[in-house]
């Protein structure tokens, strides 16, 4: 997994925010991320569940 996001350009020192569709996967990521050495991980942790509800924020799709 460290070479996946080492793949990515993820540096360990990166502000790195997790979301998902409700905040659990998201939760799962960040605690590897955290294990992998990451130390400013951050976890939105209401993810899209919250985000999509809001007609005020940006949000882009694949339409």
């Amino acid at each position: 997994m460290a070479e996946r996001f080492a793949s990515v350009g993820t540096q360990s020192s990166d502000r790195v925010l997790t979301y998902c569709g409700g905040g659990i996967a998201a939760s799962a990521t960040a605690f590897l991320l955290t294990m992998l050495g990451h130390t400013n991980v951050g976890l939105y942790d209401n993810s899209l569940s919250e985000w999509a509800i809001d007609e005020s924020l940006p949000m882009e799709t694949g339409d």
